[in-house]
């Protein structure tokens, strides 16, 4: 009983690297489902490169040394504070004044949330396409939900 209700009191925080099965065609958060799609659409016409699979440690320290890149490379592409999320890993991070914060809970209320997926960024990292041809693919939104 004791073990329960110490793991009733975590903070469910379930992306993909924490050995949750997500299912790709669950829309997660509004127009996840649509980057997803654009972003395979994107792979399968080589405007994009797949990144390579990493599961576990090394796909959350990955995403979370891309996530850092994009926050200091672009800093005025979102508002101060926000959220980005990754739609295939579902990970969740928060943009502050003060940093980057990542692997939090969804917000709780209408806030301004980037929505990209992993190959996105890491095409965006890799300077193979600019914002502007990202949004053009329809493979990062910025939406308030």
């Amino acid at each position: 009983m004791g073990l329960l209700s110490l793991m009733a009191s975590q903070p469910v925080l379930a992306c993909s690297y924490d050995g949750q099965f997500n299912n790709p065609f669950a829309e997660s958060y509004p127009g996840a489902l649509d980057i997803a799609i654009a972003t395979r659409e994107a792979i399968d016409a080589q405007h994009i490169t797949k990144p390579q699979r990493l599961a576990g440690s090394k796909g959350l320290a990955r995403a979370q040394w891309w996530l850092t890149l994009l926050n200091k490379q672009w800093p005025d592409a979102v508002a101060a504070e926000s959220y980005i999320y990754l739609v295939d890993s579902q990970l969740w991070s928060k943009r502050q004044m003060d940093g980057l914060t990542i692997h939090v809970p969804p917000p709780e209320n209408a806030q301004q949330v980037m929505l990209l997926s992993e190959a996105a960024l890491g095409a965006l990292i890799n300077n193979e396409l600019s914002y502007e041809q990202a949004y053009e693919l329809q493979i990062v939104q910025a939406v308030t939900q």
